[in-house]
């Protein structure tokens, strides 16, 4: 059974109401194949005009899932509109846990043009 989990400091600083969409959205989901899924929440652009996707990571393993060096796409219709590597220490998810995160995309890793709704992420090869 796939648990919901927060990283500390997410935990204490989170919004009434993005623990409201995250809570709703990880009850929605229905995680039918083994791996490492995104589930996207919300996504914005901050004032250094970087792109922040939030999803729910879930890994659906039976391994610890840690971010070192992984290249991460976010993909819409097929087509690429965001690429970067990302090494997060704080962002370790043990096996069948989902945990919120948002994505930091600097800018340059992704297309500065593109609307990003109904997108989501992959684990880039």
């Amino acid at each position: 059974m796939q648990s919901l989990v927060y990283e500390a400091a997410w935990d204490k600083t989170i919004s009434v109401q993005d623990r409201t969409l995250i809570e709703e959205t990880f009850q929605k989901v229905n995680l039918k194949e083994e791996g490492v899924h995104f589930t996207p929440l919300r996504w914005d652009k901050n004032y250094k005009n970087e792109l922040l996707i939030m999803v729910l990571v879930h890994n659906n393993t039976d391994q610890e899932l840690a971010f070192d060096t992984t290249k991460i796409s976010y993909i819409q219709k097929e087509r690429v509109l965001a690429m970067h590597t990302f090494t997060l220490p704080n962002l370790l998810v043990k096996h069948k846990t989902s945990m919120p995160w948002t994505f930091i995309f600097p800018v340059g890793t992704y297309n500065r043009n593109g609307t990003f709704q109904e997108g989501n992420l992959i684990l880039a090869e």
